[in-house]
């Protein structure tokens, strides 16, 4: 096992680097002195309970000048801004600032927070399991690499696993990461194969595949009896035969006719069925070994030789059988069935039972079952033959169905019982594999030896194993650490494998260890750690992990080694040729599902009463991640996130869950299961100041802020303030009590929390936050509209007052408020976008910069895609 030490020498070499150095300037204490008029509104309004006597809630104002140095000086200050500005202090039943009093108040504090707050502070920052698991798929090109479960899941800090302050090192992410490494590097550099020895694996017919109708048993034979190219329909394999080197391998196959046709040659291909595959795959998508011609009705022997691969198993279909479960195969063999008058008429009355006839359920026709009931109806002496016409309407029906997509399979599964009894079927009686009679490079051997050359090259013609070793880690470490490497870092990871090798170690073992400290080194496992404004190197990870959610690569790594990211120019284009390119790109996918909290879907039952399934819920998610992307794809205006005149949704979910209309079409089949042109996500033409459109009106995120049976105002209300308005909230008094279910004859949602509320301590937040919270009362649980308080029948009343003063009746009122002070959303957005990006809590002065920002690029009519530009570009971004 890979000792400790490597990580914690390296880390606290981290550390060191991270720490900022001291200056003169930095060490002269920066002090404001409060001014006369300052300290007067301190001394009337808040030093009653927050002096240093007092202090209550640990806050201490009673001072007369602020030193900017001190430890939380800053935020303290910050926090008093904050709580003045959003008028949640002083309480409600304390006399309140007089508006002369607040602008003396907040325009020194914004003035001395300006000046005295710095930019950057990120602690350094690891790797995030998203941005870990990428690191390794793009550094090593495993692109299907996945981590075990059970891998360690990040904590949150102000809304994301990005933020460093929440991405704390344990003893068992720690293990973790020298799992992942031993993994990798198994895959690298795996211990030299010996030849195995020679051994027969056989398999009888209680050691062949069941599956579905494909096959069944009949004393010492399998019968297969369908040529469908789903396997699951038409195949079986050995249970107890796994191939565990790539070889040559003697395959032996026992078969016979049950009941050919006269002259009938039947064909049995066998095929390298990787066992990992699923048991849905096609039979062609797996190589052809051999074809073998079944021609006698006792048992006779076939052997042969074929390369199987590690991981594989023989697979065995019957390829020119009679029954095809594909629809176009399926009703031309029921028609010629169907010649048979008494088969004819027992199929009609399996499928349309009784007098006057019903239609059964194909589920319960399926297989076994369906044929049992065909056989009971084929051999009634009283089967009535009147319908077995080839006219006549049920015939049609039957036929109709034969040709169904949805319904054909089940069927075909029905009738191969047919065969499986009646023939002609083909029959497996043993199959046995000898080998390995000498090995070869398998499909894994090779990717193996592709990762390793991608990492490491191939090794030149006499080249010692230190000098390759050398030349690789000239490529290998500068790809993993994300920047270039010094000879003094290089020669201390080849120093690893030499001490390695010298102690008697094979070389892949030296290599193998060698690949695992750099897989824990602190310089692969954490971002940006360097003070101030980031270089080059750390400025094109910071900008490919924010957009793309993998390493830097490729061309903003060739600018970042020559220096050309200084150049606004070259910088601008490589953000934007980072910038997602589609609905479903890792960042959309990430930052969506933490920002909107659509991540918690999964975790959300609806109530069957909303009659909103699990295959809806990933609609409605994936409408917030194409409606994200059309946004910044488009460089839609901000407006448009409240407000626009499109959706991008499902059609068929559109006028199921939000009344959508097209003139001319059919409202949907609520029964009706979902077909795949129902999932297509479509851009689909509104009215703008409806209730439907912008991130407020969509389900999924409607959804996130219920909990699948009841709506709660007050979590809407509050996601609305931090995700929307960027307006943050004191943490709630640690005496609330419970919401009971009834207050003083409280009869709606609204008496119950307003008689709740009551209370000084409760008011100042609830009237930021319930009005938002009841003006989205009108969408239930899973984002359905609604006019009536459930269970009560009362209307519901959506009215209130911002925190503005304004007067809002419903909810497209509330949403033409957005549209008028869309700034307020832009900066909230752009915050977010900022805390994702740089994974800190934003200080005032950079809050002070985001705010120019949203200026500029609203007075100059520019979108979303600009904004996002110009956001990458700031001093914020761009400084650790």
């Amino acid at each position: 096992m890979l000792r400790s030490g490597w990580f914690l020498s390296g880390f606290l070499g981290a550390a060191l680097l991270a720490a900022p150095s001291s200056s003169p300037a930095e060490e002269k204490k920066n002090v404001s002195p409060i001014p006369d008029e300052v300290g007067e509104v301190l001394a009337k309004r808040c030093l009653e309970c927050h002096d240093s006597l007092t202090e209550k809630g640990g806050i201490d104002l009673d001072r007369f000048d602020i030193d900017w140095a001190g430890e939380g000086s800053a935020a303290l200050w910050e926090k008093t801004f904050n709580v003045v500005a959003f008028e949640q202090m002083p309480p409600l039943d304390e006399p309140q600032l007089t508006p002369k009093e607040k602008h003396v108040l907040l325009t020194y504090l914004d003035k001395e927070l300006t000046e005295n707050t710095p930019f950057g502070g990120t602690l350094p920052r690891r790797l995030n399991q998203l941005e870990y698991r990428n690191c390794i798929r793009t550094v090593f090109q495993m692109d299907d690499f996945e981590l075990p479960a059970g891998f360690p899941r990040d904590n949150r800090e102000h809304g994301f696993d990005t933020v460093s302050e929440a991405l704390v090192l344990s003893p068992p992410l720690l293990e973790a990461y020298q799992n992942v490494a031993r993994q990798v590097a198994d895959e690298l550099f795996p211990p030299v194969k010996k030849r195995p020895p020679v051994t027969t694996l056989t398999a009888g017919v209680d050691d062949l595949v069941l599956s579905f109708s494909a096959a069944t048993l009949h004393g010492d034979a399998l019968r297969l009896a369908a040529r469908s190219e789903d396997i699951m329909r038409s195949c079986t394999w050995p249970t107890k035969i796994e191939i565990a080197a790539s070889g040559a391998y003697r395959i032996t196959v026992q078969t016979s006719a049950f009941r050919p046709e006269k002259g009938q040659i039947m064909k049995l291909e066998v095929r390298a069925r990787d066992l990992t595959a699923s048991d849905r795959s096609r039979a062609s998508t797996f190589r052809l070994l051999k074809e073998i011609e079944v021609t006698s009705e006792t048992p006779e022997t076939v052997t042969f030789e074929a390369d199987l691969y590690e991981g594989q198993t023989p697979l065995f279909r019957w390829v020119n059988a009679e029954l095809d479960h594909e629809p176009e195969f399926f009703a031309s063999l029921l028609e010629k069935c169907f010649e048979d008058q008494r088969f004819h008429a027992a199929w009609l009355e399996m499928l349309f039972p009784g007098k006057p006839r019903g239609r059964a359920s194909v589920t319960s026709l399926r297989g076994r079952n369906g044929w049992d009931i065909f056989q009971r109806h084929y051999t009634d002496p009283k089967l009535d033959l009147t319908d077995a016409t080839p006219d006549s309407r049920y015939t049609v029906l039957a036929l109709k169905m034969a040709q169904d997509p949805g319904i054909v399979h089940a069927l075909g599964d029905t009738l191969t019982y047919r065969y499986h009894e009646n023939g002609p079927a083909l029959q497996l009686h043993e199959v046995s594999v000898e080998g390995p009679l000498r090995l070869v490079e398998g499909p894994k051997d090779r990717q193996r030896r592709e990762w390793r050359e991608w990492n490491f090259s191939t090794r030149k013609e006499g080249e010692s194993d230190e000098a390759f070793a050398d030349r690789g880690l000239r490529t290998f470490l500068p790809r993993l650490f994300r920047r270039p490497v010094d000879d003094e870092t290089r020669r201390r990871f080849l120093t690893i494998a030499k001490e390695h090798w010298a102690s008697g170690h094979s070389f892949e073992e030296g290599m193998h260890l060698l690949v695992r400290a750099a897989l824990v080194s602190p310089r692969f496992l954490f971002r940006e750690s360097r003070p101030g404004e980031m270089d080059q190197h750390d400025l094109a990870s910071r900008l490919a992990f924010f957009l793309t959610k993998h390493p830097p690569t490729s061309t903003i790594v060739h600018h970042a080694r020559a220096g050309k990211l200084s150049d606004p120019a070259t910088f601008r284009a490589d953000a934007e040729d980072l910038l997602p390119n589609s609905p479903s790109s890792p960042m959309i996918r990430d930052f969506t599902g933490q920002w909107l909290h659509t991540r918690l879907l999964p975790g959300i039952m609806p109530d069957e009463r909303f009659g909103f399934t699990p295959e809806e819920t990933e609609i409605a998610k994936d409408e917030v991640e194409h409606f994200f992307f059309t946004m910044l794809e488009e460089n839609r205006p901000l407006t448009d996130f409240i407000d626009p005149d499109f959706l991008t949704t499902s059609k068929r979910f559109a006028k199921e869950h939000y009344g959508y209309t097209v003139p001319g079409e059919k409202p949907a089949d609520p029964d009706a299961p979902y077909t795949s042109a129902d999932h297509k996500i479509e851009r689909l033409p509104i009215e703008r100041g409806g209730v439907r459109g912008g991130l407020l009106g969509q389900a999924a995120i409607l959804m996130a802020t219920a909990n699948g049976v009841d709506t709660q105002p007050v979590l809407r209300g509050v996601w609305v303030l931090e995700n929307i308005l960027g307006t943050p909230l004191p943490p709630v008094p640690s005496k609330v009590p419970a919401l009971t279910p009834d207050v003083r004859g409280a009869k709606t949602p609204r008496d119950l929390l307003g008689a709740h509320t009551q209370a000084a301590s409760c008011r100042g937040c609830h009237r930021q936050i319930d009005p938002i919270g009841f003006v989205l009362e009108n969408f239930d649980p899973v984002g359905g509209w609604r006019e009536k308080w459930p269970e009560i029948n009362v209307e519901i009343d959506p009215s209130g007052t911002l925190p503005d003063g304004t007067e809002i009746l419903d909810y497209t009122d509330f949403k033409h408020w957005l549209v008028t002070n869309i700034d307020t959303f832009s900066e909230c957005l752009a915050e977010k976008l900022m805390i994702y990006a740089t994974g800190r809590e934003l200080s005032y002065a950079e809050h002070k910069e985001i705010e120019n920002i949203v200026a500029k690029v609203s007075a100059e009519k520019g979108g979303f895609r600009d904004l996002v530009l110009a956001l990458v570009e700031s001093k914020t971004f761009r400084t650790r």
